[in-house]
């Protein structure tokens, strides 16, 4: 008898201080916040647990009943907002402990409300997105507006994170998303102060817009470039530096490229983005067709970008990073994310907060972009003046382009097996052009028997006319003289081993050739991958070449600018110096590789250019 009892009063004791069960416990409505974009306000509502929501629609009101809850005393009973497409918010207890949440709206607007798992220090989430429709619509003809009448170089700047995503956050509470906006209008501001650009942003605010959406945005611009600007982050104190990546189809380059992407393509969770990978441009022949070219001119400009980066800041990589990053997946547009330095290091956290480090990061990125588009614009008139075409006036970041006389089209039908790609090759052309002529996108479906227009060069038009003087059999054939090479002829080629970092274009000027020869000497398609350790054979220079090379060395020593010295005296600054020689304080800093933040010591010997 005795042990029963002991066991029933043991039970008991369990039994009462053992927890209540989940279905029990009430969920706490903990907060409720809101960010507003000029298309839409989102409404946050804040939970301890998953809600069980009972929802109702109406033109003026959305009404959230949560049962099996209440909502703490911080949260006031009515908040009257007076944002776009809301009025207030109203939350009122129910009996049978429920819960009603109510929204107010005005205007015009379409409503979404979904939930959001609790994901790293983000709580339950009920989200309710209130659209404007009109305001949307008007945006995008606005872009596509800009788009259809451009004459300058289109910048899209994209300040990652926004809204319910902060990003990194330093030991200061400095927030990535507050920094980076700063930058990005910064940079929005000075390119739009020079002739020949137009920069827009992807957020003007703090909210956060979708990776898809920024890339629409881009887009619907139709961009000449695309640069998401952000501040990196690590459990250490210690990491430091200015990065620049691009996108990889496949893998990393590194391990810490790998992490962050997987960290920055998380975004759209922590920014409470509802399904939207749906839309994301993922097609493997579409991406084909144009990724080739465009990650190369990524590159390009992600090199550019870091000559200028390491001039404001230690670089952290001294080479472009790859890694799939969601944000970069524009096929047809240059695409690269910036990292302008560690917000988690107290000293770059301090410089991201000072508005001169913010302005001078700024112009950096924008002489960057205005390097990189120089430099393509002279490949596309060496281009040019390689097909024979006119050199006239080829369109730059500072001038118009000038009309063009129409171009001289012919049919052809798409046969099966074709790619745009395919197309342009055999038609002397590029993807570009293909596309302008045919008003297509790249996404656009390439049916079998569809009629495309293509360009007829001076080179299809002459083929009959070669071959009717080739029929002969012995007879000496007559072929048009050859455009003499800079580089050496086919027969004459040494092996080069390809390095960790290589791409076809390095090698090519390395060796002073191009990518054509040595696609064509090494049978390679653009597309092959270039491993490691791989031989490839590679044109050697002729006497001719290398005595002209020595010749431009000898020339750019001879005009080198020659210096003096002065010996600083008290009372001196960098700027009574510069004065005094004739010279500017840019070029003082550069002769002596100083920052403008160095002491300058008495008796200290500069070099005066």
């Amino acid at each position: 008898m005795t042990m029963i009892r002991r066991t029933a009063i043991l039970i008991a004791l369990l039994c009462f201080f053992s927890p209540l069960p989940r279905a029990f416990a009430l969920t706490e409505i903990l907060n409720i916040r809101h960010w507003v974009a000029p298309d839409n306000t989102r409404i946050v509502i804040d939970t301890s647990d998953e809600a069980d929501t009972m929802v109702h629609k109406t033109d003026q009101k959305i009404t959230i009943d949560f049962k099996n809850s209440q909502a703490l005393k911080t949260v006031p009973a009515e908040d009257v907002l007076n944002k776009p497409g809301i009025q207030k918010i109203t939350v009122l207890p129910l009996p049978e402990k429920r819960t009603r949440v109510e929204l107010w709206l005005s205007d015009y607007v379409e409503a979404r409300v979904f939930k959001l798992k609790a994901f790293a220090d983000k709580p339950y989430r009920v989200v309710i997105d209130i659209g404007l429709p009109e305001i949307e619509k008007k945006e995008t003809e606005e872009r596509k507006q800009i788009q259809r009448i451009k004459k300058d170089k289109v910048i899209v700047i994209d300040p990652g994170h926004g809204g319910d995503d902060p990003g990194a956050i330093g030991r200061k509470k400095t927030k990535e998303k507050v920094v980076v906006l700063k930058i990005a209008k910064k940079l929005e501001k000075i390119l739009n102060s020079r002739k020949g650009y137009k920069a827009f942003l992807t957020r003007r605010g703090d909210y956060y817009p979708s990776f898809n959406k920024r890339l629409r945005i881009a887009r619907e611009y139709g961009a000449d470039l695309f640069l998401s600007i952000h501040a990196d982050a690590w459990k250490g104190r210690s990491a430091r530096g200015s990065s620049v990546y691009c996108l990889s189809t496949t893998s990393a380059s590194s391990v810490a490229a790998r992490l962050l992407a997987s960290e920055q393509n998380l975004a759209d969770i922590i920014g409470g983005a509802e399904n939207d990978q749906g839309t994301e441009e993922s097609d493997p022949i579409t991406l084909h067709m144009v990724q080739t070219e465009t990650m190369n001119l990524s590159r390009d400009l992600g090199a550019t970008l870091l000559r200028r980066l390491r001039k404001v800041n230690p670089l952290k990589f001294h080479s472009v990073q790859y890694a799939p990053f969601r944000v970069l997946k524009l096929p047809e547009i240059p695409s690269v994310l910036v990292e302008t330095a560690y917000i988690s290091n107290p000293k770059e956290e301090a410089l991201l907060r000072s508005p001169a480090f913010q302005t001078k990061i700024a112009e950096t990125i924008a002489f960057s972009i205005n390097d990189f588009i120089a430099k393509a614009e002279g490949k596309r008139t060496a281009a040019l003046a390689m097909k024979g075409d006119p050199p006239g006036k080829t369109p730059s970041a500072r001038t118009a382009p000038s009309r063009e006389p129409p171009m001289e089209t012919a049919f052809y039908k798409v046969k099966k097996g074709d790619t745009l790609g395919k197309i342009a090759k055999r038609h002397h052309s590029t993807i570009a052009v293909l596309l302008k002529l045919n008003r297509m996108k790249i996404s656009d479906p390439l049916h079998s028997d569809r009629k495309l227009k293509v360009p007829v060069s001076g080179e299809e038009e002459g083929k009959e006319e070669r071959e009717g003087r080739e029929v002969k059999k012995g007879k000496e054939r007559k072929k048009a003289p050859e455009v003499k090479s800079s580089a050496a002829p086919a027969s004459a080629f040494s092996f080069y081993t390809v390095r960790k970092g290589d791409s076809l274009d390095k090698i090519a000027r390395r060796h002073g050739t191009t990518m054509a020869i040595l696609l064509k000497l090494n049978k390679m398609k653009l597309k092959d991958p270039l491993y490691s350790g791989r031989k490839l054979k590679v044109p050697e220079r002729t006497e001719e070449d290398r005595e002209s090379k020595t010749v431009a060395v000898k020339k750019r020593a001879a005009e080198r600018p020659k210096t003096a010295s002065y010996r600083v005296k008290r009372g001196d600054t960098l700027e009574k110096i510069a004065k005094k020689h004739n010279t500017t304080l840019a070029a003082l800093l550069k002769a002596n590789k100083m920052k403008l933040k160095d002491p300058l010591y008495v008796g200290r010997k500069l070099k005066i250019p």
